[in-house]
């Protein structure tokens, strides 16, 4: 089962990842991390198939919960148009294939995976409630070591 006290992110995508941390660092007082540009990162989207894409990403310094934000190629999970709001928190677990499986015998949705469900999913998995109405990624705990010396936490 889910635990959302593992939740260690709220995520945003952007067109502009630097112009965001100007504008959101300014106004939040947020420190950032170094951005991290991932070239390429897997998706596998249902429907559209496995894609190698670019895409950058940076958390910022103050937790627990960080925020994230996210630039990627349009035509791609992390195009801006894409998302119901752009928005989606980041929840780390123990076994990515039983939680991704579970909610979607519940009527979730899988947007965008880390890898094939041949794969087992790669390491993380963004997904929808059948409303739509947000997004949750769900991140193998196995990345919690990489996440916490990137932020450091």
């Amino acid at each position: 089962m889910i635990d959302l006290s593992r939740t260690f992110h709220t995520g945003i995508i952007v067109e502009n990842l630097e112009k965001a941390m100007s504008e959101l660092g300014e106004a939040l007082g947020l420190e950032w991390t170094e951005v991290k540009e991932f070239d390429p990162i897997v998706h596998w989207i249902p429907g559209k198939g496995r894609k190698e894409i670019a895409m950058k990403a940076v958390y910022s310094r103050q937790g627990p919960v960080h925020l994230e934000i996210c630039e990627g190629p349009a035509d791609s999970f992390y195009d801006t148009s894409n998302q119901p709001d752009g928005r989606h928190i980041g929840i780390w677990v123990d076994n990515l294939v039983e939680e991704t499986e579970r909610l979607v015998s519940s009527g979730w949705k899988i947007l965008a995976a880390n890898g094939t469900p041949e794969e087992g999913y790669g390491v993380l998995t963004y997904m929808t409630p059948p409303d739509g109405s947000f997004v949750v990624e769900l991140v193998d705990a196995e990345l919690k070591p990489m996440i916490d010396e990137w932020t450091g936490s």
